[in-house]
């Protein structure tokens, strides 16, 4: 059961999941295109999944689409929608058409990594604003179950499952335990996704 779908949401961190209007972006975490783009080598599907989670606003796709303009071949559907208004972006049905074209147009390759970009860049984000949040490990532990519990985060994001080597060790420790494997985590995923 998704943790955001729980009905008698108790605290106010239950009560704020149980709200989240968004699948798989119970917390309503957002960023700019900008930010997503010096982490990644963004492509149309990890955009298009950005969008639809709304990680990412809708002019992000504007905004991509004339970052690709600088290339030297493009489809025809990044002229089209690098030429959008801001206020045109606000409508999905403006952008939709072309996105979903450019999406379309990519292989295989680029869909299946599209989860795993957006959940480096989700974590990244909560990392770098971690103090923000009055407890992160819950916070972790959404965004798990946000993205299916995935192997390569659930030893230190999922609270529930903690690694062998936490369970011995006092709270602090745990916690330093976490944030060390999170940043490696991260540090492993920034090696591996600039290039891609």
């Amino acid at each position: 059961m998704k943790l955001h779908c729980k009905k008698n949401a108790t605290s106010p961190f239950d009560q704020l999941i149980s709200e989240g209007k968004y699948c798989m972006n119970s917390l309503d975490i957002s960023f700019s295109y900008v930010y997503a783009a010096e982490l990644v080598k963004l492509n149309w599907n990890d955009i298009h999944l950005a969008i639809n989670h709304k990680y990412l606003s809708h002019q992000a796709a504007i905004e991509h689409a004339r970052a690709e303009l600088e290339n030297d071949i493009f489809p025809q559907a990044v002229l089209d929608l690098a030429c959008l208004s801001a206020e045109e972006a606000i409508f999905p049905h403006s952008i939709h058409p072309y996105i979903d074209e450019l999406v379309n147009a990519e292989g295989e390759c680029e869909k299946c990594n599209a989860k795993d970009k957006i959940l480096y860049i989700v974590l990244n984000w909560v990392y770098e604003h971690r103090k923000d949040y009055d407890d992160i490990f819950e916070v972790l532990t959404v965004i798990c179950d946000d993205f299916g519990f995935p192997e390569t985060i659930v030893n230190f994001a999922w609270k529930y499952t903690p690694r062998k080597e936490y369970r011995l060790s006092t709270m602090e420790e745990n916690r330093v335990k976490v944030f060390e494997s999170w940043n490696q985590f991260l540090n492993e995923q920034q090696n591996k996704w600039k290039t891609l």
